[in-house]
């Protein structure tokens, strides 16, 4: 259907007829009935406004005008009162007369050229400030006219809700995994109703970005991006501070390593954070953020993965996953590691090559990490400084802990590599997958069965066809992460170093499997008694698949956004209490 009809009971039943736009925006009557759209409307136009508290059936109506011909075809009623029931129940038609009034202003206000252009500009003001006369409070009245044809900040808090949320792809980190996640945030707020625009930075680079300016959208997301402290040629200016609408930046790994580019960011600038610590830490350490929340990534499963790159007219979103069968069904692999080996002896050598002062705080560093791998590493670098009697204020803080950030570098290679090892001694038969396994030092154990790498997409494979996945963190003590959800989603059990947000939202031994660094020893008992027990692996593997199913998938993460940017302008900003990698390349201009 490439136009919209409206029933209405105001026109003889059976009459079909066109209605241009200036007819519509004068006479809200034709709203009041049913109203069919095409399909792909809210891809086009957005959601209706939730800024507006009266008539955002009307609203919505006619910001689809503007898209497609509209259609009235006269319809009987059946209660005798002229009107028939709206399509949408849940959206306010009517309101206050306050309220009604305050929308008719800001419809004025929005669609002044077309009124103007048909000479019912001054008709229609004439009427709304006849109408502002009749409240007790008519100056106040007189005001918000003048904001809304003034197009006042008034104005474009209402009219933002209207406006397209901007996410930018264009990463080659990690196989793509940046891009996967644009893609699939990407999807889930198109089946929120959401108006999407997609911009690559790989593909069209940073010079395309000033296309972008003067102008305005709902929100501007990127994960983990660069490109929010690209700076003008004055080298001075932040590009972003020229486009309107609050940015928000997904941040994957500390926020710390981040810092060259949240340092630089634009005025308006907010982060989403997988781990509690974390984004006490910015909070704490990042004056320049208006708000951090938590926010980790979705899940994804084998069926969510089919589209890579949603087109708004096409993407289809989360597809409804089915409840787990009875039976579990056939796996391929035992125990499955889904990500790459790195050598911490390199981390080690670059710290021996600090001067004297960063090498010795760098080893104190390092062994009160492995003395506590349970503790986020900002409490270890402080207990360091401690050790060293050395005091500092936030800033000077931040600034040598991200000169320290190879220490905790070593650190999780370190442990990555210990926890391998400990399997692998056991005797245990572990499936890894890329060419940086070769490398390794116990690359000739017959346990370690190396593959080629694959591509996020044909990770999810990967972790359907094994009974156990092992999820180990860079350090996360407080997060959660895309590997594990997915894991769950692809119906395999999930082994994982601990963290506390796991602790409070799974159940150790009903959902996962959870052991700490201090006691790795234990790691392999845990792994040998979930295979020899079939019926309990399979428990394991339900109840997770389950709570990711319901609770962690990419669609609960887009309602989530939305909540944050509706909250937004209402609530104070976060104060977080008490609470991975890589290095922040250099800033970039334009």
């Amino acid at each position: 259907m490439e136009e919209i009809i409206c029933y209405t009971s105001y026109l003889p039943e059976g009459t079909k007829q066109n209605i241009p736009f200036i007819e519509l925006l004068l006479d809200e009557r034709w709203a009041d009935g049913r109203i069919e759209y095409p399909r792909q409307i809210h891809s086009e136009i957005g959601d209706i406004n939730h800024k507006l508290s009266a008539k955002q059936n009307y609203e919505f109506l006619l910001r689809a005008a503007k898209k497609y011909p509209v259609t009235l075809i006269g319809i009987a009623t059946s209660d005798g009162t002229g009107n028939i029931p709206s399509a949408d129940a849940d959206s306010n038609q009517s309101g206050s007369p306050w309220e009604s009034y305050r929308t008719d202003c800001y419809i004025a206000g929005k669609y002044q050229q077309e009124l103007l252009s048909s000479g019912f500009f001054n008709p229609v003001i004439e009427t709304l400030l006849q109408e502002a006369s009749r409240f007790p409070a008519s100056m106040n009245a007189s005001a918000w006219l003048e904001k809304m044809i003034s197009h006042a900040p008034e104005y474009d808090t209402i009219d933002d809700d209207t406006l397209p949320i901007l996410i930018y792809r264009g990463s080659e980190v990690c196989f793509n995994i940046l891009d996967l996640f644009a893609d699939e945030l990407a999807k889930a707020l198109l089946d929120c109703h959401q108006k999407i625009e997609i911009f690559d930075v790989e593909k069209e680079g940073n010079q395309a970005l000033t296309r972008l300016i003067g102008r305005r959208f709902k929100a501007i997301i990127g994960i983990q991006t660069y490109v929010f402290s690209i700076l003008m040629q004055d080298k001075k200016t932040c590009l972003h501070d020229l486009v309107a609408g609050p940015k928000y930046n997904m941040i994957l790994d500390h926020p710390a390593w981040m810092k060259e580019h949240i340092d630089h960011g634009p005025k308006d600038y907010y982060l989403l954070i997988h781990d509690r610590n974390y984004l006490s830490f910015a909070s704490r350490y990042y004056k320049n953020i208006k708000q951090s929340f938590y926010f980790p990534p979705g899940g994804v499963s084998p069926e969510d993965a089919t589209q890579v790159h949603p087109a708004p007219e096409t993407a289809a979103g989360n597809v409804p996953l089915p409840f787990p069968s009875s039976t579990p069904p056939a796996k391929q692999f035992a125990l499955t590691f889904i990500g790459s080996y790195h050598d911490y002896r390199k981390r080690l050598a670059l710290i021996r090559s600090y001067d004297r002062f960063h090498r010795f705080l760098a080893a104190r560093f390092l062994r009160f990490m492995c003395q506590n791998p349970d503790e986020p590493a900002e409490q270890a670098f402080r207990q360091a400084l401690e050790y060293y009697q050395i005091s500092l204020d936030d800033e000077h803080f931040l600034s040598l802990f991200y000169d320290m950030r190879q220490v905790c570098f070593c650190a999780m290679t370190y442990y990555r590599e210990k926890i391998i090892r400990t399997l692998l001694d056991a005797g245990i038969q572990l499936h890894v997958y890329g060419d940086t396994w070769k490398n390794t030092p116990f690359a000739s154990c017959r346990n370690l069965i190396c593959h080629p790498a694959v591509t996020p997409q044909e990770g999810l494979a990967i972790m359907e066809r094994s009974k156990i996945s092992l999820n180990i963190m860079s350090w996360h003590k407080d997060g959660l992460t895309e590997r594990l959800l997915n894991a769950m989603l692809c119906q395999s059990a999930v082994i994982s170093d601990r963290s506390g947000i796991l602790e409070d939202i799974f159940i150790d031994g009903q959902d996962l499997l959870l052991f700490s660094l201090e006691r790795l020893d234990e790691l392999p008992a845990l792994v040998t008694e979930l295979l020899s027990d079939e019926e309990r692996l399979w428990e394991i593997t339900k109840n997770g698949y389950e709570k990711a199913r319901q609770n962690h998938r990419w669609n609960n993460r887009a309602e989530a956004f939305l909540r944050i940017l509706e909250q937004r302008k209402s609530k104070p900003p976060l104060q977080a209490t008490g609470y991975q990698t890589c290095n922040a390349a250099e800033q970039r201009g334009i």
